[in-house]
């Protein structure tokens, strides 16, 4: 009589964004979450994700202003641009490895190592040569 069954588990619900966040924070963050099982993050990772969200949106705002400068900025705001763009790049890589969110951070060194050798593709002084 499998139309008996009831399921005693509660339905998978992913973490919520805390109050606050812009429109844009709260799409990161929702693109984030769901891309992950419900349980992948906890309310202790709160803090770091929502920062991570914040950085993302910095990196585009910031690609928008380098952009706009291009097209007839002065030297110097270009260059305070990118160096804003670098530290916030460096911060939102930095986040999104300690929440596991690139490939480097699941993998162990030794994994590492076996994936970059399968991935390589034979030597380079093989590039070009026919199976003869």
């Amino acid at each position: 009589m499998a139309d008996n069954v009831v399921s005693l588990s509660p339905p998978s619900v992913h973490l919520q964004p805390p109050e606050g966040m812009t429109a844009d924070q709260l799409q990161i963050w929702r693109e984030t979450v769901s891309a992950r099982s419900a349980d992948y993050f906890g309310p202790d990772a709160v803090p770091m994700l929502e920062e991570y969200c914040r950085v993302v949106v910095m990196c585009r705002t910031l690609a928008t202003m380098i952009e706009g400068v291009m097209d007839g900025g002065e030297t110097g705001e270009f260059k305070s641009l990118l160096d804003m763009r670098d530290k916030e790049s460096k911060r939102m890589a930095s986040l999104a490895t300690k929440l596991r969110l690139t490939n480097q951070s699941r993998y162990t060194p030794q994994a590492a190592g076996t994936a970059a050798r399968k991935g390589s593709g034979g030597k380079v002084w093989q590039f070009g040569k026919t199976g003869a």
